[in-house]
C-alpha cells in the first residue's frame, strides 16, 4: 500500500469516529492528524528523563515578573538622578571656589578731571593667557556721540599700555593685560574719541595705584 492510500484510509477511519458532519476546519487538519497518527515516533516511549528537561527549559526560559523589570529601571532611574545631583553640586562648589578666590591685586578708583562723582575698583588675577582685570566703575558722565571709554596700565616712567574700552557706566567690566602689574602700577580711565588717534586723550575720569590682593 502507498503512502498515499494509506493517509487516504488514516483520515477515512478518523471521519467515521467523529460523530457528525465535520466541518471546514476539521477537514482541513485531518491530512495533518493522519499523518501524526502515521509516524512511529508518536508512538515510540519517551527517553528517560525528557520530563525533567522539558521543566528546566521553561523554568529557565521564563521572563522576570514584571515587578521585578520595574524595580531594575527604578534602580536605574534613581542611578542616574543620583550621578546628576552629584555633578551639579561639584559644579556649585567648583563655581563657589572660583568665585571667592581672592584677586591676585587689587586698586581703588577716585574721580580726575572732567568727572568729580566717579569712583570705582578694581580686581585683577593672574592666568595662563594673561592678567584679568575686572573693573566696577560708578557714577562715570554720559558720552557724546562717537566718544568711548579706555582703560590703561601706566608704569612710573609714564608710559601707557591700553587694556581695553567699554561704553555703559555704573557696571562691571572684564578686560585683559599682557603687562604685569608689579611694573605697570596705575589704572586710568579716559574718554576717547573715534578719531584714530591711538594716544591718550588726557581726559581722565578714573584713576588709583595697584596694590598686591
Amino acid at each position: 500500500m502507498n503512502d498515499r492510500r494509506r493517509h487516504e484510509d488514516g483520515e477515512a477511519l478518523i471521519a467515521n469516529e467523529h460523530v457528525g458532519a465535520l466541518d471546514d476546519s476539521e477537514a482541513a487538519d485531518l491530512p495533518l492528524l493522519a499523518d501524526l497518527l502515521a509516524d512511529p515516533s508518536t508512538w515510540s516511549e519517551p527517553r528517560a528523563g525528557l520530563d525533567d528537561e522539558v521543566v528546566h527549559a521553561v523554568a529557565e526560559a521564563t521572563p522576570a515578573p514584571p515587578k521585578t523589570a520595574a524595580r531594575r529601571r527604578w534602580r536605574l532611574v534613581t542611578s542616574l538622578v543620583g550621578v546628576a545631583a552629584a555633578i551639579v553640586l561639584i559644579s556649585g562648589a567648583v563655581l563657589v571656589v572660583r568665585q571667592t578666590t581672592s584677586p591676585d591685586f587689587r586698586a581703588q578708583l577716585t574721580a580726575a578731571g572732567v568727572a568729580p562723582a566717579a569712583r570705582g575698583s578694581a580686581d585683577i588675577s593672574k592666568t595662563s593667557a594673561g592678567f584679568r582685570i575686572v573693573l566696577d566703575a560708578r557714577g562715570l558722565p554720559e558720552l557724546g556721540r562717537g566718544e568711548y571709554y579706555q582703560a590703561w596700565l601706566k608704569n612710573p616712567a609714564g608710559t601707557l599700555v591700553p587694556i581695553g574700552t567699554f561704553s555703559s557706566s555704573d557696571s562691571r567690566v572684564t578686560m585683559w593685560s599682557g603687562v604685569s602689574p608689579t611694573e605697570f602700577r596705575t589704572i586710568t580711565v579716559t574718554i576717547e574719541s573715534t578719531d584714530n588717534n591711538q594716544s591718550s586723550s588726557g581726559r581722565r575720569v578714573l584713576t588709583g595705584d595697584v596694590h598686591s590682593g
